[in-house]
């Protein structure tokens, strides 16, 4: 039998581990600036609180619209420890892909790379039932004054603590359209 059930078993064991190395560089200004492995557990942990609180919780789906980057792989683990399906979309793809594939998989969040990218979303999260936020990834973003449209950034500052769910193996980690 495996040491490992889940993605949540692999993420939680690697944290314990090797809390010290580098686990993902990020050229800024020409530097390469490193996030160890404690550091990203400790982005997860924010991420999966905030998620939380926007309502995220098992069998609920996240979709994301972002090339790759650590925010990605932070908010694919805080859905993986909520139970929920992680559904990757580029940025490269058609607004109306965005919209179909949101659709399809009734994600109750978006995430979008940019400001541009959340400009060209509104034009259909009004029309997604299911869909009650949208968080951007730029650092220029603005929250909405009707609180659907929620910086990284703040979703990272949740103030309570969830801890990863037991998952089965009947949870889903995510739907990737082709």
């Amino acid at each position: 039998m495996s040491k490992f059930e889940t993605l949540v078993d692999i993420f939680e064991n690697s944290i314990a581990t090797y809390p010290e190395n580098d686990l993902f560089g990020t050229k800024k200004n020409g530097v390469w600036v490193w996030t160890t492995y404690l550091e990203f557990g400790k982005q997860v942990d924010a991420a999966r609180a905030g998620l939380a609180e926007l309502g995220i919780g098992r069998g609920d789906r996240v979709a994301i619209v972002s090339n790759n980057r650590v925010e990605w792989a932070v908010l694919a683990y805080a859905c993986y420890g909520l139970g929920a399906a992680f559904v990757p979309m580029y940025e490269a793809q058609l607004a109306k892909e965005w919209e179909f594939i949101t659709r399809d998989c009734a994600a109750k969040v978006l995430v979008c790379a940019t400001d541009a990218i959340v400009e060209k979303a509104k034009s259909f999260v009004g029309d997604l039932p299911a869909l009650t936020h949208v968080v951007s990834l730029d650092p220029a973003t603005k929250a909405s004054d009707d609180g659907k449209i929620v910086p990284y950034k703040s979703l990272l500052n949740a103030d309570k603590k969830v801890p990863s769910i037991r998952l089965s193996n009947d949870d889903i980690a995510g739907f990737i359209y082709t």
